[in-house]
């Protein structure tokens, strides 16, 4: 990993816009570090590794400060913006989903961590957001760098082992409870809540990614040591089936449980800090990107898929759904949540419910290919998505993995059996 001036690169390969500069940034440094004086170096490199986050850009950014009584100081701040249009920018500004990170770190977030403290508890969720800007039709967002209190990710393709999945769900109750109890105390959320993921007026754009999938994915699935794989396969969604899929998860019964639910939950978009021993400290969210209101067996559908270890994906799949399920219960409990609490047995119905499946299937053909793959740097939304010979092959490569093919052949048949994945249904 090259290194310039001691500080490490993990993605060479990013393009940085020439604008994010010290000058940016003076708005920030006069608010967070008002005794400081000039800045001596400003160096700006890739917060995160390809692979680890496909709808931004994500940068670390070092600044040495000359303080005003002449000592030195070295500040370090997580840069968040949007990718360039012809990066796939122009695809994730149709979703709208900066627009709605700017609400949650802004709004709906600090509210959350609020109804805690007033209750007397000490709850952060997510890292603290020190500035949003609307610039040029783009916006930015500058975060502390939680890796100065050494927050890290884990490792993404080993998975969550056991006291990281039970921290998480249960992490993942305090933010879902927050929300309900917000919800019930100060009404809906706004219209762009209503959708995730599927976005209605982005029919075409998913529809594509799909077409594109579809093939390399069943050619795949005749490789994996895959029991019954013809079974499989001959059952894979035709598109209009994908479709009706795809936009039931819009679906929300009011008579059941519902919650913001995260969107896009899994590893890269959590980290975690430790204490000497090498327990947990802290667990923290980030990426509110693509939040809706609905069911909260969309995130564990989502994450129970992608982040758990392999060893206890399915072994332990559903005692990570008690985990959550009790610590929810407290959690409204604290908040003094008015409607009847969801029972063990209405979350567990909840994951096996049409609107819900979608989060378990787009995670398999969209999410978990990359998640298991290597570090590379193709590993972007531009290849995901690229036409002709290099999108095909970086494709084909994402779902032949050896790794990949090791966890599809236990989680395919194990959704297809408990029927998320019989896509007849949207017939």
């Amino acid at each position: 990993m090259p290194e310039s001036n001691g500080i490490a690169n993990p993605n060479e390969h990013l393009d940085i816009p020439k604008w994010i500069n010290e000058g940016y940034f003076k708005a920030v440094l006069d608010k967070d570090e008002p005794n400081y004086a000039k800045v001596i170096n400003f160096t700006p490199v890739a917060a995160i590794p390809p692979g680890e986050n496909f709808t931004s850009i994500m940068l670390r950014i070092y600044i040495d400060l000359e303080m005003k009584d002449g000592s030195k100081k070295t500040k370090t701040y997580v840069f968040k913006t949007m990718l360039p249009s012809e990066k796939g920018g122009s695809n994730i500004s149709d979703m709208g989903l900066f627009p709605k990170e700017m609400k949650m770190y802004d709004k709906y977030l600090p509210a959350f961590e609020a109804l805690y403290k007033e209750a007397g508890l000490s709850i952060q969720i997510a890292p603290k957001c020190l500035h949003t800007e609307i610039r040029e039709n783009n916006i930015h967002f500058i975060f502390e760098d939680l890796a100065v209190k050494k927050f890290k990710n884990v490792d993404r393709i080993n998975g969550l082992d056991m006291p990281h999945m039970q921290r998480v769900m249960q992490k993942l109750a305090e933010f879902h409870a927050a929300s309900a109890v917000y919800a019930e105390r100060h009404g809906p959320f706004p219209e762009e809540f209503k959708e995730g993921f599927v976005v209605i007026n982005g029919k075409e754009f998913l529809i594509k990614c799909f077409e594109f999938e579809q093939r390399p994915f069943k050619e795949a699935m005749g490789k994996w040591d895959m029991k019954d794989a013809d079974k499989y396969i001959k059952n894979f969604p035709t598109t209009e089936q994908f479709w009706k899929h795809s936009i039931s998860s819009l679906d929300v019964d009011p008579n059941e449980f519902n919650v913001l639910i995260h969107g896009d939950f899994w590893s890269s978009n959590l980290m975690c800090n430790y204490l000497p021993d090498g327990n947990i400290n802290e667990v923290l969210f980030v990426d509110f990107q693509i939040g809706k209101w609905g069911s909260p067996a969309q995130d564990l559908l989502f994450f129970l898929t992608l982040s758990a270890a392999k060893d206890i994906r399915l072994k332990e799949y559903d005692t990570f759904i008690e985990i959550y399920w009790k610590r929810l219960v407290e959690c409204l409990n604290v908040l003094k949540y008015q409607k009847p609490l969801p029972k063990l047995r209405d979350i567990q119905m909840s994951m096996y419910k049409k609107e819900n499946s979608f989060y378990a299937f787009f995670a398999v053909l969209n999410h978990l290919p990359i998640i298991l793959f290597p570090t590379d740097k193709d590993s972007n939304l531009h290849s995901l998505m690229a036409e002709g010979e290099e999108g095909e092959n970086y494709r084909k490569r994402l779902y032949t993995n050896p790794a990949f093919a090791d966890v599809m052949k236990d989680l395919y048949p194990f959704y297809y059996k408990r029927g998320i994945f019989h896509f007849s249904d949207y017939e």
